[in-house]
């Protein structure tokens, strides 16, 4: 469901001028529609992120960019990585245990245990 900025500011309870700021420097790129910007829940999430890093961790405004960056590919790793273990289950039995095993071969390579 969209939110609009005031809606985010009571729910979050996070400042307004704060949020305004973060969109400015697209750290959260909400929709433009009729003048305003609407939040969904992913923008309502990362704004949330954005205040535990400056708060918990604090990471600086000149930081902020490459640790979003960063966790942003974390994220897609982990989309892409559940779409293949999805296209992975599909497969025939003998060539997912071939898969498997090779997986298995790969990680103990590099020190790793399955």
């Amino acid at each position: 469901m969209a939110m609009t900025l005031k809606e985010v500011v009571a729910q979050t309870e996070i400042h307004e001028g704060d949020i305004v700021t973060w969109v400015e420097q697209s750290w959260v790129l909400p929709n433009a529609e009729s003048g305003r910007w609407l939040f969904d829940d992913s923008d309502v999430a990362r704004i949330s992120l954005i205040r535990d890093l400056r708060e918990d961790m604090a990471i600086n405004d000149e930081a902020m960019p490459l640790v979003l960056r960063l966790l942003d590919q974390v994220y897609s790793l982990r989309e892409a990585l559940r779409e293949i273990q999805a296209a992975v289950r599909e497969l025939p039995p003998e060539h997912r245990d071939a898969l498997e095993a090779r997986l298995r071969q790969v990680m103990a390579a590099h020190g790793q245990e399955p």
